[in-house]
């Protein structure tokens, strides 16, 4: 019985702290989206978003870097699982890949503090940002070209380099959306994105009204 009750308060501390780590990371990122400059955005401001004591904060992250390396873990994380159901519920892979695409943008303006993090200047963070992005991006340019190779395999594009091609298709998307981000996203946000996959889809040598 000792024993049992000894499990269920460690379970119980257990959840209280995961709890308070999410809250952490909530409040950094309620913080980072109203901010206009990043590094104006303070370890105390985010404990006393997330209703905790300054101290309280190291014990679940070491400092700012480590918080925001793990909010972007966790949002290519979201990313990459929307895009596998999204993905699953079409059959070619025109069709696959259109919607990979349009799961980016959409999470990408969706999270706003995202590009703010990638785009700052922010002395502590940057090079460890710039980092993680690096793998993030080179991911998708790895994901991108499996399906350009298996669309030139079947012969439904013209023949091409599919390093190259993924690489223009994936900078192509970051250059347009850090654009709508920075400056405004566009007032028919379902017609621009409609444009700009038809857009890439023609790069690859896909010529059809979409």
């Amino acid at each position: 019985m000792e024993i049992t009750m000894v499990y269920n308060k460690t379970d119980k501390v257990l959840e209280k702290q995961e709890m308070r780590r999410k809250r952490i990371i909530k409040a950094a990122k309620e913080i980072l989206t109203e901010e206009e400059e990043i590094g104006k955005v303070s370890i105390k401001s985010i404990a006393k978003r997330a209703g905790i004591a300054t101290g309280t904060f190291y014990l679940y992250f070491q400092d700012k870097e480590s918080l925001v390396d793990m909010i972007v873990k966790e949002i290519y994380e979201e990313l990459l699982e929307k895009i596998k159901e999204e993905r699953a519920k079409y059959d070619t892979n025109f069709d696959k890949l259109k919607a990979s695409m349009e799961v980016c943008i959409r999470l990408f303006m969706k999270e706003k503090y995202l590009a703010k993090i990638l785009l700052e200047q922010f002395p502590q963070l940057h090079s460890a940002i710039n980092t993680k992005y690096a793998d993030i991006e080179e991911d998708l340019i790895r994901l991108t070209k499996i399906d350009l190779d298996e669309l030139l395999a079947e012969g439904l594009i013209p023949i091409q380099d599919t390093s190259v091609t993924a690489t223009a298709f994936v900078g192509t998307f970051r250059e347009v959306i850090l654009s709508w981000i920075g400056k405004g996203a566009p007032q028919d946000l379902d017609l621009a994105i409609k444009t700009l996959i038809e857009y890439n889809m023609r790069g690859i040598g896909r010529y059809e009204n979409i």
